[in-house]
C-alpha cells in the first residue's frame, strides 16, 4: 500500500524553511529532532486516547503532518527500538494506557470496525496495556476484550475492573483482563505490573469499576506487592496529576512496603502530555492523544551499592511520524519498515477500504477549525456548521420551505476540517455521532430566545449532567486549557504572531525567519525537570470565545410568527428546562415534538453538505 506519510503533498510556503529529508520526498519536510534520546537501565515507549487514530493524520495543514505516521510505522519504530535496547543490554517495555475506541472514522463506523480496529491494534506486542472508559460505555466492546484477553499472555490488565458473564452455567463477575503481571524481561529483572481505571460511573451494565482507593486495600492487591521486584508497572487510565489524585493510594500502598523500588507510572484521559515526579524514584508520564505523540521514558536502576539516592529519570514527548521514527533509530526509507509494521499497515488500509473510509465526498476550499478561530469567524467550524451545512444539508421534504431555525450542541463537532479531500473517515471524525434531530412549532421570538438562554447558561448548566457528559466535558475542559495556556505564554512573551500568518498564506513575513525551523504543535510544560518535546514547536493558535449551542440563522421573519424550532435529540433536555424558565405557560416536553428529516443524523450532515457546496 502506499504509505500514509509518502501520501502527503508539499504544504504550503511554510516549507521555504522546514528543513528538508532528501529520502522522504515528496512527502512534507518535517523539522529533524535535534538531541538523542536518553537510554537508560529501563525504558519504556507508551501510548494513551488513541481512539482509533492507527491511520494516523493524513492532512496537509500544520500541524498534522507532524503526526502522520500509522500505527504500522509505530510498531516499525517499537521493533527497531528494541533491537537497540537488546544491544545495549538494557530493558525496552511498550506501555499502553487504554481508550481505543470512539474517535476516528475506524472505530466511529460501526461495532465490527470497533473491534477488527482492536484487533489490529492486538498485532503489536506490548508488554502492559489496560482500557480506558471508552471500551465500557458498551457492554459489547468490554466483551470483545474479554474474549481475546488470551492473545496478550496476561498482560491485559484491569485491576479494577470486571465484566458480568456466564461460566460453567453460572453467572459471575470476573476481572475482563488480569488483575496484575509478574514478568521477567528480556534483561532478566523482575517487573509487578497493574492496570487501572479511575472510579469511572457510566459503564454500561454488566460491567463494574471498583475505585483506586479500594482495590489499594484489597487482600489480592497486598499480597501481589509482598514481594520487591526490580521495578513496578502502573498502566493507568487516568492523569498523573490535575484533577484527580486517584493515583495516589496505590503508590502509596506500594511505597509504605517498598521504600526505594522504583515506580513507573503510565497515565492518560486528558489527552494532555504531561510529567511528574512523585518521589525521586517514581515518574509519572501521560502522552496525549489520538497517535499524536510517542512517550519515550527511561531511568537507570539502582545498583549493588543502593543508598536510597535519586534516579535519573527521563522523559520525552516524540511527534509522531517517519521522520522522528527513522532519526531515533538511525534508519532510511530503505530499511526501516519491518514485515510487522508493513503487515499492520496493509491490515489497515484493508479495513479502511472495507468501511469505504476513503470515500470522497467533496473537495473542501479552505481549513476550518474548531478552536483557532472564535466563534462567528468564517474559518470556524462551528460558525460553518451553523450558518452553512446545517441549513443546506438539514433537510424535510414534508416540511418544505417552512421557515424553521435549528438548534443543537456545538459539542457535537470533535474536530477541524481541513482543505482538500473530504472522505468519510473526515466525515466521522468531525462528528460521530448519532442524534437525530425533532420539531415543534413556535413563534420565532421564543424558539430564538430559548437558545439565548441555553447559551447563557452553558452546556448541560441548566440541568445536572450525566456521568458520561460530566466526564467528557471534563477531559475537553482540561485539554482546551492546555492549549489555551501554551497559545497565550507565546503571545504573551512576543511571540511571532505574523509568523502564524505567514504560514496561513494570508501576508509575508514582516521579520526576519527564525534561527530554528519550527511549525505548529504542542508546546509542553510539565512537571518534570527537562525539556520534555523532542522538536520545538510554535503553539497551536487558540480561542476562548466558542459557544455550547448553534443556532441556525433566521432572516425575514417575524418574531410573532410561527416556524419550526428544529433540536438535535442530545440538547433536548437543555433546550426544555430552558423553555420551562422563559415560558413555564408553554409546558413544553417531549410528547410536542415529532421527528425531522426522518433518518437524517448528525454524523452524516457534513457529507450531505460536501456534495451541494464542496
Amino acid at each position: 500500500m502506499t504509505r500514509v506519510a509518502l501520501a502527503l503533498a508539499l504544504v504550503g510556503a511554510v516549507h521555504s524553511y522546514i528543513l528538508p529529508l532528501e529520502d522522504l520526498r515528496p512527502a512534507p519536510r518535517l523539522p529533524l529532532p535535534t538531541r538523542p534520546l536518553e537510554w537508560g537501565d529501563v525504558n519504556f515507549l507508551s501510548t494513551s486516547d488513541t481512539h482509533g487514530w492507527l491511520l494516523g493524520h493524513q492532512h496537509n495543514t500544520w500541524p498534522e503532518p507532524n503526526y502522520s505516521g500509522d500505527f504500522g510505522s509505530f510498531a516499525s519504530f517499537a521493533s527497531h527500538m528494541r533491537a537497540k535496547a537488546e544491544d545495549q543490554g538494557v530493558d525496552l517495555l511498550l506501555v499502553d494506557a487504554g481508550d481505543h475506541h470512539d474517535g476516528s472514522g475506524l472505530v466511529s463506523s460501526s461495532p465490527e470496525g470497533a473491534g477488527l480496529t482492536d484487533d489490529i491494534f492486538g498485532m503489536l506486542d506490548y508488554d502492559v496495556l489496560t482500557l480506558g472508559n471508552h471500551e465500557l460505555y458498551k457492554y459489547e466492546a468490554a466483551k470483545w476484550i474479554y474474549d481475546r484477553r488470551d492473545r496478550w499472555n496476561g498482560r491485559f490488565l484491569t485491576s479494577n475492573t470486571n465484566i458480568t458473564v456466564e461460566e460453567d452455567g453460572k453467572v459471575v463477575s470476573v476481572p475482563i483482563g488480569d488483575r496484575f503481571a509478574k514478568f521477567e524481561t528480556q534483561q532478566g529483572r523482575k517487573v509487578t505490573a497493574f492496570g487501572v481505571l479511575f472510579k469511572f460511573k457510566a459503564h454500561d451494565r454488566n460491567l463494574t469499576v471498583q475505585s483506586p482507593t479500594k482495590m489499594a486495600r484489597e487482600a489480592w492487591f497486598i499480597d501481589a506487592i509482598r514481594d520487591a521486584p526490580d521495578y513496578f508497572v502502573l498502566a493507568g487510565h487516568m492523569p498523573v496529576r490535575g484533577f484527580t489524585s486517584e493515583w495516589l493510594p496505590i503508590y502509596e500502598a506500594i511505597r509504605d512496603r517498598h521504600p526505594l523500588v522504583p515506580i513507573f507510572i503510565f497515565g492518560g484521559h486528558t489527552h494532555v502530555r504531561d510529567c511528574v515526579q512523585y518521589d525521586g524514584r517514581t515518574i509519572g508520564v501521560v502522552p496525549g492523544r489520538y497517535l499524536e505523540t510517542i512517550a519515550f521514558t527511561s531511568s537507570n536502576l539502582p545498583g549493588p551499592d543502593d543508598d536510597g539516592e535519586t534516579l535519573r529519570m527521563n522523559r520525552r514527548y516524540l511527534d509522531a511520524n517517519d521522520v522522528t521514527y527513522r532519526w531515533h533509530t538511525g534508519t532510511t526509507q530503505r530499511n526501516f519498515d519491518t514485515d510487522l509494521g508493513r503487515n499492520i499497515s496493509d491490515a489497515l488500509a484493508t479495513l479502511a477500504d472495507k468501511l469505504k473510509l476513503s470515500r470522497v465526498y467533496g473537495d473542501v476550499p479552505h481549513d476550518y477549525f474548531l478552536l483557532r478561530h472564535p466563534y462567528g469567524h468564517p474559518r470556524s467550524v462551528i460558525t460553518v456548521f451553523e450558518r452553512d451545512v446545517i441549513p443546506q444539508a438539514l433537510q424535510d421534504e414534508k416540511r418544505g420551505a417552512i421557515p424553521r431555525i435549528v438548534i443543537g450542541n456545538a459539542g457535537s463537532l470533535r474536530f477541524d476540517v481541513f482543505k482538500g479531500s473530504f472522505d468519510k473517515n473526515d466525515e466521522l471524525t468531525v462528528s460521530p455521532f448519532t442524534s437525530a434531530f425533532f420539531y415543534t412549532r413556535l413563534e420565532a421570538g421564543i424558539g430564538k430566545a430559548i437558545a439565548d438562554e441555553m447559551n447563557r447558561a452553558g452546556a448541560s448548566k441548566l440541568l445536572p449532567m450525566s456521568p458520561r457528559e460530566e466526564d467528557e466535558a471534563h477531559v475537553q475542559q482540561v485539554y482546551n486549557e492546555w492549549l489555551a495556556s501554551q497559545w497565550e505564554d507565546y503571545v504573551q512573551n512576543g511571540g511571532e504572531e505574523d509568523l502564524f500568518e505567514a504560514e496561513q498564506g494570508q501576508k509575508p513575513l514582516s521579520r526576519p525567519l527564525p534561527s530554528k525551523p519550527k511549525t505548529l504543535g504542542y508546546v509542553t510544560r510539565d512537571a518534570c525537570v527537562g525539556k520534555g518535546d523532542d522538536i520545538e514547536h510554535i503553539p497551536v493558535p487558540f480561542s476562548p470565545n466558542q459557544v455550547d449551542f448553534i443556532r441556525t440563522p433566521l432572516k425575514g421573519v417575524p418574531d410573532d410568527e410561527e416556524i419550526d424550532v428544529v433540536v438535535m435529540d442530545f440538547a433536548m433536555d437543555d433546550f426544555l428546562i430552558a423553555a420551562h424558565l422563559l415560558r413555564p405557560d408553554l409546558k413544553l416536553s417531549w410528547d410536542h415534538f415529532e421527528p425531522y428529516a426522518e433518518g437524517t443524523l448528525i454524523n452524516s450532515i457534513f457529507s450531505k453538505y460536501a456534495r451541494i457546496a464542496w
